[in-house]
């Protein structure tokens, strides 16, 4: 059994996000999970909102842990299962799980990535699993626990009685697809190496197998990555150690030489970027009032706008500062000449952001005003319009070695430099 001391005093969490089909897939996976892993199960489910819940009575029938439905601040414990309620999400702090009121309209709710983003924000290595359902919700929350070195585990949706929220999990970056049953064995495997892992890697990482394994890396890919934190870099190890199922960084070197293909998994986990639409709302607050106004040129001059965005991951940062001199052009009834320049090393994060097809959840980030303006609903998700598309380029550009944009208005260089260390940042 997975010890709290081994893990800091911390106790590992699984977030399970499910909708429709889901209760019998939380069945199977209960009746098959073993119940001494040392972890605390944090079931997401979207409920009628006007009806008890019968569901921790069903999950009780399922397993021999402890099922609680959360109606009030509850501390977290080991080997017991918590039951979202009806109408109210779930919240996460350091030692509490803690039920909230919705924010938004029915039908605008995601409870699966608000979960998903707070277990990321407060407890960073957790696991999240995403069984049948329809729809999107899941997606963008489990972004943001792989960014924290959290492992994600998804339904096979050819298993799944609905398999649209698993596949859009995969969409996400999904660690290991399985079957239901399957998937309770393979969280076992994890729950039980998870310390071995933690311990090894973050606490006495051995800096030449460190060196080995960038070197390796730069050999393939051509990217150096040695001017990244160690932190980083270790948690970002730790995690691919943890998937690849190898205790020692000098048994994960072997298996990086002898998978090729584990190769580019590592490089884009350590390319690993969380982003959302307006990430930080005050701070885009901010920018449009106090920023972009300042960029458009007095009347009578030929209005041109150049902005920069490196690090863009998958354009959402980009596409909302275009929305931002977008809707400032509308109220000045000007349309200067706006070129925005989107770069990432990510070819797969670039392609996803050339397309602009979001999940249908970015409407937890995204006004109902500013879906309806700049968004076309495409069956679950949204796509930017051709209007905020076609004032962005992406490009693959690496901001350490590349030469960079000129003559450029605002750069918006956000969650990047907090990777490197002070000998980047200051050539950056």
């Amino acid at each position: 059994m997975a010890s709290e001391a081994s893990l800091g005093g911390r106790i590992p969490i699984l977030g399970i996000g499910a909708s429709a089909g889901g209760i019998e897939a939380l069945q199977t996976l209960f009746a098959a999970m073993p119940g001494d892993l040392g972890v605390a199960f944090v079931v997401l489910i979207h409920l009628d909102p006007s009806h008890d819940s019968e569901l921790p009575s069903i999950l009780a029938h399922a397993t021999a842990m402890p099922v609680t439905q959360v109606n009030a601040p509850t501390a977290i414990r080991a080997n017991c299962v918590y039951v979202i309620p009806p109408n109210r999400r779930l919240l996460i702090t350091d030692d509490l799980i803690t039920p909230a009121e919705f924010k938004e309209p029915r039908g605008h709710r995601a409870p699966i990535d608000q979960f998903f983003r707070s277990l990321a924000e407060q407890h960073g290595d957790g696991f999240a699993m995403v069984l049948s359902g329809g729809g999107s919700d899941g997606s963008l929350g489990v972004r943001a626990i792989r960014e924290n070195g959290g492992i994600i585990l998804v339904q096979d949706p050819d298993e799944a009685e609905f398999g649209s929220m698993p596949r859009n999990a995969i969409a996400s970056g999904a660690d290991f697809v399985l079957p239901v049953r399957e998937l309770a064995q393979c969280l076992a495997n994890l729950a039980r190496s998870k310390p071995v892992v933690a311990q090894q890697t973050l606490e006495t990482g051995d800096e030449e197998t460190l060196r080995r394994i960038l070197a390796h890396l730069r050999a393939r890919v051509g990217q150096d990555f040695s001017g990244y934190k160690r932190a980083t870099l270790l948690r970002r190890i730790a995690r691919r150690m943890q998937v690849a199922q190898t205790a020692r960084l000098e048994t994960y070197l072997a298996y990086l030489r002898e998978h090729p293909e584990e190769v580019g998994a590592l490089f884009n986990d350590l390319l690993i970027s969380v982003t959302s639409f307006f990430r930080d709302a005050s701070a885009f607050s901010t920018l449009a009032r106090e920023v972009i106004p300042l960029l458009f040129p007095p009347q009578g001059r030929d209005p041109a706008i150049r902005v920069w965005v490196p690090a863009c991951a998958t354009g959402e940062e980009a596409y909302s500062i275009a929305i931002l001199l977008l809707e400032e052009a509308a109220r000045r009834e000007a349309r200067p000449d706006i070129q925005i320049f989107a770069t990432d090393l990510d070819d797969q994060a670039l392609a996803v952001a050339r397309d602009g097809r979001y999940p249908a959840a970015i409407a937890t980030d995204v006004s109902e005003e500013r879906l309806r303006r700049f968004f076309a609903r495409e069956g679950e998700q949204y796509r930017i319009r051709r209007e905020v598309r076609d004032l962005v380029v992406f490009a693959s550009h690496s901001v350490l070695k590349d030469p960079p944009f000129s003559h450029i208005n605002l750069i918006s260089c956000r969650n990047m430099l907090i990777y490197l260390d002070r000998d980047l940042q200051q050539q950056v």
